[in-house]
């Protein structure tokens, strides 16, 4: 179950930033007001590994004007034993 919560929250703060069109650049620059230093290329690396906190979500999600997020329910067993990449489709 961790590995697709990882892989369902790394896709939601992906899927998020492209829907807003907010670059990369501009997001690192977004997230300083809610007191993240980060550089962007550092900001790409952690986004897309997948390694960050529930906490620099929400800064995340907060600075790309996210009002709401819907958590995913706990798939079936039968999907448990594929991999969070064909989880996500």
């Amino acid at each position: 179950p961790r590995d697709f919560y990882e892989a369902r929250a790394k896709s939601l703060l992906k899927d998020l930033r492209e829907s807003k069109g907010v670059s990369y650049k501009e997001l690192a620059r977004r997230l300083e007001a809610y007191g993240v230093t980060v550089d962007y290329r550092v900001l790409i690396n952690r986004v897309n590994r997948g390694d960050f906190s529930f906490a620099f979500a929400l800064q995340v999600f907060a600075a790309l004007g996210a009002q709401s997020i819907d958590v995913p329910p706990l798939p079936d067993a039968r999907a448990l034993e594929r991999t969070p990449k064909e989880l996500m489709g």
